[in-house]
């Protein structure tokens, strides 16, 4: 690959920038060997997170900076019942909402079809059902909709968990992004489902939003589809 003296300042510049963001989860990982009170261990670990998400999103920069092509997507589409799609990856996903104790409520138009890959779809509506349960309280209740509105259908999956801010809307689809928001069962950080879920949604020539009346508000996906007759 030939490298013009633009893209080596890159690399250059994003070598140094690794190194610091690695120094930094060395320096957690040292001081959390040592005797430490509750608040500065959790201290440590949101800065070593946020290390280890920044380091993540500067390699996905740079490789976007090097025109590298990945996690592409092509759906062999076919006609699927959208809401017996969406029961099935809900039964798939019900050790979770038990784990937490949440609820799941399904208001789902049972004559809904789209024209989709099934195990793309299915991966989507997996994870926002996996982020709805990661970022909601136990005991909480997900609710998952689908309507038809102005040629598209909508699902909809709203939980009452911890929200986004602002900021975080409009970072929420960004591959590796640091979120202020933290799950609240003690789950592991993607950070990567969310700017996937985006790519099948647009593979399908749809779109997925979501809205948030700030921290503590809970949040609402929405995957929009065409509609299929």
């Amino acid at each position: 690959m030939h490298i013009d003296p633009d893209q080596a300042e890159r690399l250059h510049k994003f070598a140094h920038d690794l190194r610091n963001r690695l120094i930094g989860m060395q320096q957690v990982i040292e001081r959390l060997q040592e005797e430490t009170s509750a608040e500065e261990r959790a201290e440590f670990v949101i800065f070593g997170e946020q290390q280890f998400f920044k380091a993540l999103r500067e390699v996905e920069m740079v490789m976007d900076d090097l025109g590298v092509v990945r996690g592409t997507v092509t759906p062999v589409p076919t006609r699927l019942l959208l809401p017996a799609l969406i029961s099935t990856h809900v039964d798939h996903m019900r050790y979770r909402f038990d784990r937490k104790q949440q609820t799941v409520v399904l208001e789902l138009d049972d004559s809904i079809h789209v024209m989709g890959d099934e195990r793309i779809l299915g991966d989507l509506v997996d994870a926002l059902l996996s982020n709805a349960s990661k970022f909601s309280d136990p005991g909480s209740v997900i609710t998952v909709r689908t309507t038809v509105k102005d040629q598209e259908v909508l699902l909809d999956v709203i939980d009452t968990g911890t929200g986004l801010s602002s900021a975080d809307l409009e970072q929420v689809f960004v591959r590796f992004a640091w979120l202020s928001n933290r799950p609240t069962g003690g789950e592991s950080q993607g950070r990567g489902t969310l700017a996937r879920a985006k790519q099948w949604a647009m593979a399908h020539q749809g779109d997925l939003h979501a809205v948030s009346n700030g921290p503590g508000k809970g949040c609402c996906f929405t995957l929009r589809l065409p509609t299929c007759a």
